[in-house]
């Protein structure tokens, strides 16, 4: 069972930047008194680049054997996020990156020689900072995911999606109203996978460390003018969509998985989870915004001595919404994860998928606060390929799942900053 080491996320308010002056060499009669310049602000959403130095560090086990191997090498990648300020000091926010390079590095473990490649590994993460002028100086963790492949060329060669978790830290300095360049320092813990075919069981245990500069533009507030209350016969009244939440969601999920064995397992079941999200209203009747999540159950199969279960899976999605009052009729789509522990044909594995999610859903809101949804979510995990010991074994994974879920309107920021 995967633990919940995840995620996510942030807020909104009014950008505000002042100054005053004063003129000089003026004769007074007493002390001139000025007003205090306004505080810098943080305040919207940004996007950005960044380049930097990856290091990594994988202990790969071997028919008992423990052979550490360690990748470093430079990295470029893009980065989307928001900023709200709680005060005039404290400032939270969420961030979303994706980094590219070619990190890869051989290994001694006894007679094998394994090699480590990551080509792509990213972030969905919380960030909490302390504003001073132009310099936020911050703490940030959540979601993290890389994309890896371990091989010695002739015995073994096995992908290797992971997730787990990141944590860091780093600074920020507003360069002007617009732009701002960052350094930060991030460690991603990606957990362990297993996997045996026919063959010695190769175990992995992966931790990524990197340093990289960045530079952000800092968009105009997407927040619209106040909204009208909207009233409906109830009488309820909601006063917008705009504004953080988080809530609970249970649902039932179906899929396929598919090998080249071949065996063919359709899997179903039942799970329950989290999600936290933000919303803007750009409009009277269009919304996007930002929704992450997690689940945990138990969606299985089997037939014989083959078998799967997907005991976590999970999203970072965009959504786009039209609302008609109370009511928000809604696509989404993003990046998608699962967690499954297989057997085929002496083929064991305990491993992470990760692909690619769309959907639909509406949802609800009784009042200001509370909402309720209903949504459909389809994610294609891709296929996954593991050579070992001369045997090839490929698995494809997809799911359905229906869920319902409840809201809150009030999120993880309006709790930390005592507004609920």
């Amino acid at each position: 069972m995967v633990g919940p080491k995840r995620f996510l996320l942030g807020g909104i308010a009014v950008l505000a930047f002042s100054g005053a002056a004063i003129a000089a060499d003026m004769p007074t009669r007493g002390p001139v008194y000025t007003k205090a310049p306004a505080a810098f602000s943080w305040e919207g959403q940004y996007i950005g680049v960044h380049g930097g130095y990856a290091w990594s560090r994988d202990d790969i086990t071997i028919i008992g054997g423990i052979g550490e191997v360690s990748p470093s090498g430079g990295v470029i990648g893009l980065q989307f996020g928001y900023n709200h300020h709680l005060s005039r000091n404290w400032v939270v926010g969420y961030e979303i990156d994706a980094s590219f390079g070619d990190l890869n590095a051989t290994g001694v473990n006894g007679g094998f020689t394994p090699l480590l490649e990551i080509n792509a590994f990213g972030t969905a993460r919380s960030r909490l900072g302390y504003a001073n002028g132009p310099w936020l100086l911050y703490a940030t963790g959540g979601l993290a995911w890389a994309n890896t492949r371990v091989s010695n060329g002739v015995a073994f060669d096995l992908e290797r999606p992971q997730v787990g978790y990141a944590v860091g830290a780093g600074v920020e300095y507003a360069l002007s109203q617009n732009w701002s360049a960052k350094v930060e320092y991030l460690f991603a813990d990606l957990g362990k996978t297993r996997s045996t075919i026919n063959g010695p069981q190769v175990d992995t245990d992966l931790t990524i460390s990197t340093v990289r500069l960045g530079l952000n533009y800092r968009f105009a507030n997407w927040a619209p003018a106040p909204t009208p209350a909207y009233f409906t016969k109830a009488p309820i009244v909601v006063s917008g969509w705009s504004g953080p939440y988080i809530g609970v969601h249970a649902g039932y999920g179906w899929g396929s998985f598919d090998t080249n064995l071949p065996e063919f397992l359709d899997p179903k079941g039942g799970f329950g989870g989290i999600q936290s999200g933000y919303n803007w209203q750009l409009s009277r009747n269009w919304v996007v915004g930002v929704e992450g999540d997690s689940s945990w159950g138990s969606i299985k199969n089997t037939i014989g001595a083959t078998n799967v279960d997907v005991d976590a899976l999970g999203s970072v999605r965009a959504r786009l919404g039209y609302a008609m009052n109370n009511v928000l009729f809604y696509g989404t789509g993003g990046l998608a994860w699962a967690h499954a522990n297989s057997a085929t044909l002496g083929a064991l594995r305990d491993q992470y998928y990760i692909g690619w999610t769309a959907g639909l859903g509406v949802e609800y809101a009784f009042n200001q606060r509370w909402s309720a949804k209903v949504e459909y979510l389809y994610a294609d995990y891709g296929t996954i390929r593991d050579v070992n010991a001369g045997a090839t074994f490929d698995a494809s994974l997809d799911s359905h799942t229906v869920r319902v879920g409840l809201n809150y309107r009030a999120g993880i920021l309006d709790f930390i900053g005592g507004r609920w």
